[in-house]
């Protein structure tokens, strides 16, 4: 997958939170944020219900669900980004980073949502499985 770019970049994407008893938190679009309010691994999760990935459509600003998991299969969300360096720089270039796309890890697959809206599902491997990411109640 390539970076987004007018042509083929469809959906601006964000993190969301369903909880029962107290209202959704969801992210910013395509930003994985600057402060610990808007990036999803500081948030509270008690009480999740659903977590989602949500894609706002570039052209007719429609918002859409493009996955989704249970709240108490809910692992983690990852950003996913490419680094680009011109291909006829030589010796030391900073890299352009670009985002491409939104993951939602569960306990045993991960749905990977790309910018052009092609969804994907995989099986964790074993030893993703054994990474720890608990909050602890954040």
């Amino acid at each position: 997958m390539y970076p987004p770019n007018p042509q083929t970049k469809k959906h601006e994407l964000r993190w969301r939170f369903d909880f029962a008893g107290r209202p959704s938190k969801y992210g910013k679009w395509s930003n994985p944020g600057k402060s610990d309010e808007v990036k999803a691994c500081f948030q509270n999760k008690e009480g999740l219900v659903r977590a989602s990935i949500e894609g706002q459509h570039v052209e007719t600003q429609q918002i859409s669900t493009l996955a989704e998991c249970d709240g108490w299969d809910f692992v983690n969300f990852q950003w996913m980004a490419v680094a680009m360096t011109p291909a006829s720089i030589t010796g030391v270039a900073k890299p352009v980073h670009a985002l491409v796309g939104l993951k939602i890890l569960t306990r045993d697959n991960e749905l990977c949502v790309f910018a052009n809206g092609t969804v994907e599902k995989t099986v964790r491997p074993e030893a993703e499985k054994q990474l720890q990411f608990a909050t602890f109640g954040r």
